[in-house]
């Protein structure tokens, strides 16, 4: 099994005055997850996240949503299942769902080239470098991450936040040699879901965000998920508050990530989506199974992690049936690994505990 998950080298949090009587108390009127609620309330004291918010799905149904917690500690705003989360690099899957829409479409091929002359971008970002192989890069390239970029010396989205896409991706296409030929070599890149939404954005005239919300997220039901604000003044409504120490969470470009981790979303948003990218039949989904199964979709098993400062995300595939999402205003300093994983084992280990399932399905 290969795991798609984003580890952000940028900096990180502890938490301001967050103590443990600021944790919710579990509900204890479902006893089918007390344990479940206790193992998150540990959690939670454990790296002192001010909020988590949680949806399972089982077989198509949503089984359970809730959160915990504070979405805004100052303002000791309990936190609520409408709240909204900047999910990071769980926006990547919902990137692939759109090109894989253009496909499905018939507007664009996974092996259509991107840069030069004929291809998808042409020119737009400057001619091609001679003998650079750049353009060689397909679309499938940048979905696999297999496009011969790298992050050295910088991941060029966490540049000075003056610095737009454009100037980026020219930048790049004339100065940042290939460190492998295009689609030989696996190397986990922001950059490469930039493009990609800038090949959304010349396929279809729309901007990407207009493009996903209007032919991905409104069929699946969702309303709410937008491209966040980067200071805390911009935050939207409903959206929580971010904590961490070691790296101001207000500080970065958020709109310049849209297609990488621009996206804010709730649990049962991303939940919503789950459900109709799994290849279950209970209710159908907006991509077909053929174009699903040459990419991590496919798998019986798939998870993919979230993180920037103030932000950690999980978007979980655990079989056919069971799924879920995690969405906390945390992450662990220096290692944004460390909650991520915790939370994932915690949460399929309590999962796999329970074996009376509600039948309400929280859809409805």
């Amino acid at each position: 099994m290969r795991k798609y998950f984003l580890l952000l080298v940028v900096l990180n949090t502890i938490l301001l005055g967050c103590s443990k009587d600021q944790i919710s108390t579990p509900d204890t009127s479902n006893q089918v997850f007390t344990n479940f609620d206790n193992a998150i309330l540990s959690k939670m004291n454990l790296y002192n996240a001010p909020s988590i918010s949680i949806a399972i799905i089982k077989n198509e149904k949503l089984v359970y949503l809730k959160s915990y917690g504070k979405s805004d500690i100052e303002a000791n705003t309990t936190a609520s299942n409408d709240d909204l989360y900047r999910i990071a690099s769980v926006s990547k899957p919902v990137t692939v769902i759109a090109i894989l829409k253009l496909v499905q479409d018939g507007l664009v091929s996974l092996d259509q080239k991107v840069f030069g002359s004929g291809a998808i971008l042409g020119n737009d970002f400057g001619a091609v470098p001679q003998g650079s192989k750049k353009d060689l890069i397909t679309v499938r390239h940048l979905l696999d991450h297999k496009s011969g970029w790298t992050n050295a010396p910088d991941d060029p989205m966490f540049r000075s936040n003056n610095i737009t896409q454009t100037q980026l991706i020219t930048d790049l296409l004339a100065n940042r040699n290939l460190s492998a030929n295009p689609g030989s070599t696996y190397y986990y890149s922001n950059f490469g879901y930039c493009i990609l939404g800038r090949v959304i954005e010349k396929i279809t005239g729309l901007t990407y965000e207009e493009y996903v919300k209007n032919k991905i997220l409104t069929p699946c039901n969702i309303y709410n998920m937008k491209i966040g604000g980067s200071t805390l003044a911009e935050r939207s409504v409903n959206e929580v508050k971010y904590y961490q120490s070691e790296f101001s969470p207000y500080i970065m470009n958020i709109a310049r990530f849209d297609s990488h981790g621009g996206w804010i979303a709730s649990s049962k948003d991303l939940a919503r989506l789950m459900v109709k990218i799994d290849r279950n039949t209970i209710r159908p989904d907006i991509i077909s199974a053929n174009l699903l199964n040459q990419f991590y979709f496919g798998y019986t098993n798939w998870v993919h992690f979230g993180s920037i400062p103030g932000t950690s995300s999980i978007l979980q595939r655990i079989d056919n049936n069971l799924s879920y999402v995690m969405l906390t205003n945390t992450r662990t300093n220096y290692d944004a690994s460390i909650i991520l994983n915790d939370l994932d084992n915690t949460i399929k280990s309590e999962i796999s505990s329970i074996t009376k399932w509600p039948t309400t399905d929280l859809f409805d």
